[in-house]
């Protein structure tokens, strides 16, 4: 009785913790604490074995992928190559096609793995720029960045955490399923224009375009054209990366990940060498925003498993798997409910595989399936207000919780839940591409 009183009180204080704005470190350990404690767990063990091993394991696993992810993300933001693709579709497409030229900027940032923080630094002042300039209203900013950023991050073949972490439970592949992340992909895809356009015609239906640009307080900061290298030059460190992790796939998830990303960081310093104002610096920068993101997750990896030592979580695990629902339903809501109370897709994804992960291969489920439906699945509720990403989003558009997070809501996470749905019930009726 104690053991599952203080699971419940040990995850509902991990979500307060989150929402205040404590680091995820600080709070799984506090969290792991209250759970060893009234299950009646050895404290000491708890952390210096079953906490540091699982997040030991993880920096292990991990330490070299996420550090040269995190680089090769510095030196695109640096060089200007997304803001050159961004002006370039904005001068095919039109102006007015601000939506569709940021959801594809996203998309492919997101698909090369960038961290999403940077992502966000990226192209924060390119999609300002392109709204004021049409008299758009600015507080859709954070949906477009996340909303677009959430149709790769389960893509096949993206280079995403995301998608890359089911391969140490499921031993799959970055490719698994295509078939039903192309279809997850083009209703969040759809879904986004479709609101995006909506929001902006309601908007204008509201207020004047005085009023809309009124809420344009600062001029973002965008390199100016003279200095942004050739459209052949930008988006080649882009096709190169993701040629290379389709071509070297058999070489195993961690081997190809970090040809590849070795390969674009190479291709990027020789290419755009006088664009680096100091490439010792930017690697430096770079590497430190991948290996912080990489700490993070390994927090949560030693939260994982001291949680599966817990007896409440080990009946709870019980209860679930003995749910008269199809597999993959029971992944679907399992993997979503757990980023939910975690606010992090990483987390929820690696809290699910890791407690569940082999009893659902054990039921004989497809494992290529599984990876795609639990990595989408990972990206319904992985926006509420406990999201660090979400507020750190919203907080670098200058936009407010009350403004902007109807249009995260409405735009992103509604979409993604049927998106899920939709692929958890046509993986449930055999159909499997």
């Amino acid at each position: 009785m104690l053991s599952t009183i203080g699971l419940i009180v040990a995850i509902t204080l991990l979500v307060v913790m989150i929402i205040k704005g404590i680091d995820m470190i600080t709070a799984t350990v506090i969290t792991a604490l209250i759970i060893l404690v009234t299950s009646g767990l050895d404290i000491f063990e708890g952390f210096l074995t079953t906490f540091s091993g699982g997040a030991g394991g993880f920096v292990a696993s991990w330490f070299l992928i996420l550090g040269m992810g995190g680089v090769f993300g510095q030196l695109v933001l640096e060089t200007g190559l997304a803001t050159k693709v961004a002006k370039y579709l904005t001068e095919k497409l039109g102006a007015k096609m601000v939506g569709l030229v940021i959801l594809i900027c996203t998309f492919f940032i997101t698909l090369l793995g960038i961290n999403g923080y940077i992502m966000v630094f990226v192209l924060y002042p390119i999609a300002d720029n392109l709204l004021r300039e049409n008299k758009m209203d600015r507080r859709v900013l954070p949906f477009m960045l996340l909303g677009g950023g959430a149709s790769a991050n389960g893509f096949m073949y993206t280079l995403d955490i995301c998608n890359v972490l089911p391969n140490t439970y499921l031993k799959t592949s970055l490719g698994s399923a295509p078939g039903l992340s192309i279809v997850f992909t083009a209703i969040l895809a759809v879904c986004y224009f479709a609101y995006f356009n909506y929001a902006q015609k309601k908007s204008h239906a509201q207020n004047t375009e005085e009023e809309l640009l009124a809420m344009y307080k600062d001029n973002a900061s965008i390199i100016p054209d003279e200095e942004l290298p050739g459209i052949g030059m930008s988006v080649l460190p882009f096709i190169v990366v993701l040629a290379a992790v389709v071509i070297t796939s058999g070489w195993g998830t961690s081997n190809s990940i970090l040809f590849s990303l070795t390969l674009g960081i190479l291709l990027v310093i020789a290419t755009q060498f006088k664009h680096i104002k100091n490439v010792k610096t930017a690697v430096k920068t770079g590497s430190s925003s991948g290996l912080s993101s990489m700490l993070t997750v390994a927090a949560v990896m030693g939260l994982s498993k001291v949680l599966g030592m817990a007896p409440a979580f080990q009946s709870l695990q019980e209860a679930v798997l003995a749910l008269n629902i199809p597999a993959y339903i029971k992944a679907y809501f399992g993997t979503a409910v757990l980023t939910g109370l975690t606010g992090s897709a990483i987390s929820g994804e690696t809290i699910f595989l890791e407690s569940f992960g082999q009893a659902f291969l054990d039921m004989g489920v497809n494992a290529q399936a599984l990876h795609r439906i639990v990595t989408e699945s990972a990206l319904i509720l992985n926006k509420l207000p406990n999201s660090s990403v979400a507020i750190l989003t919203m907080s670098i558009c200058g936009c407010s919780l009350k403004e902007s997070y109807k249009h995260i809501i409405i735009g992103t996470t509604i979409p993604a839940a049927i998106a899920g749905l939709v692929i958890a019930l046509m993986a449930t009726a055999g159909i499997i591409i």
